[in-house]
């Protein structure tokens, strides 16, 4: 993972979990925001999330929101103390993106800044794809970059097609793409939340990895985890740290499936409820995910989608969607630590 010039002054960092964070650390004014996204200009960092204006009522919160949810932008040298940017980017009328935007990441690449995301549009959904030369004004592409399929569709176009242990399996991304932000070997890679179709929803969440040359023209590069029993792997990141890959992602179950299917879920999922954080070890990029190699990841209560942020010293920090009652915003950043067995913790900081 790309090393980042930046400090977090004035924190004291524990080991394990204290006192919960009683408040998020930021919450854009009158809005509620969630899956954050993160990258460093060389001076601060700037946060971009999902948002909507409170003003559409809390009964609209996660549905018939269409058209006011969009992306917010806010910066910070410190990641605890941000400054509102306001919006950056929105579904725009008349475009194949008409309904809205959610979430997605960004990469510099030939001096400008590239911004995938997930476009809903009533004529289909899409990776879409945005530039900018300064981080606050975006322009976005016409068209998108490869299909989607809706959050709870069984069937979609164009999809994918690679081996998953001897057989070929369909598939198709839902949303979510995360491009990791360096070249390897020739290629970017762009991890998805997907969908192997032809199989049960309950069953059916896997994450698929694409590649490309040039950001532009992208092809399968194979399914890395499919567990067989996420209705949903959302919001997913991968990044490298000591010899390691580590794949995180947010699990949705379909409750009463995995009530009644106890006895063949991972045993880092058994008894977890759904919308928890989980996180894979790989040896490769590209290697396959293994039940054994997957953990469930403890974090502070309220807390939601991990981002796994590199700090200038060698160290890493976690930062999440903080809920709290109604509202919800940016976490603080919470220390990461590596087991030498693979495994990931998140610790809790407490300021001075």
């Amino acid at each position: 993972m790309a090393g980042y010039l930046t400090f977090l002054g004035g924190i004291s960092w524990k080991s394990c979990f204290g006192a919960e964070d009683a408040r998020p650390a930021f919450q854009p004014v009158g809005m509620w925001s969630w899956d954050n996204w993160f990258v460093h200009d060389g001076s601060r960092w700037h946060a971009f999330y999902l948002q909507l204006p409170k003003a559409v009522g809390l009964d609209r919160r996660w549905k018939n929101n269409d058209f006011y949810k969009h992306v917010g932008h806010a910066t910070s040298s410190d990641l605890l103390h941000w400054q509102d940017q306001g919006p950056a980017l929105g579904a725009l009328s008349g475009t194949w993106n008409d309904r809205h935007i959610a979430t997605g990441s960004i990469i510099k690449h030939q001096g400008r800044w590239w911004m995938f995301f997930t476009g809903r549009g009533t004529a289909g959904d899409g990776v879409g794809l945005a530039l900018s030369d300064d981080l606050t004004n975006w322009k976005t592409e016409p068209q998108p970059l490869f299909p989607l399929i809706d959050t709870f569709a069984e069937k979609g176009d164009s999809p994918f097609e690679s081996p998953w242990q001897g057989k070929s399996q369909r598939w198709i991304g839902i949303s979510d793409p995360y491009i990791l932000p360096e070249v390897h070997e020739g290629w970017f890679y762009m991890v998805l939340c997907a969908r192997v179709l032809d199989t049960p929803l309950a069953q059916s969440g896997c994450l698929a990895l694409v590649r490309s040359r040039d950001l532009r023209q992208w092809e399968s590069a194979g399914i890395l985890a499919w567990p067989q029993c996420f209705e949903r792997m959302e919001t997913p990141q991968l990044w490298q740290r000591e010899g390691r890959w580590y794949l995180s992602f947010g699990g949705v179950l379909d409750t009463a499936w995995a009530q009644a299917h106890h006895a063949q879920l991972p045993e880092a999922v058994r008894g977890q409820r759904s919308h928890e954080n989980y996180v894979y070890h790989l040896p490769e990029l590209t290697a396959t995910a293994q039940e054994a190699d997957l953990n469930h990841v403890a974090i502070p209560k309220g807390h939601y989608i991990m981002k796994v942020l590199p700090l200038k010293e060698g160290r890493d920090v976690a930062i999440f969607t903080h809920k709290r009652d109604n509202d919800s915003g940016i976490s603080r950043p919470y220390p990461v630590s590596y087991g030498a067995n693979g495994d990931l913790q998140i610790g809790i900081s407490k300021e001075r």
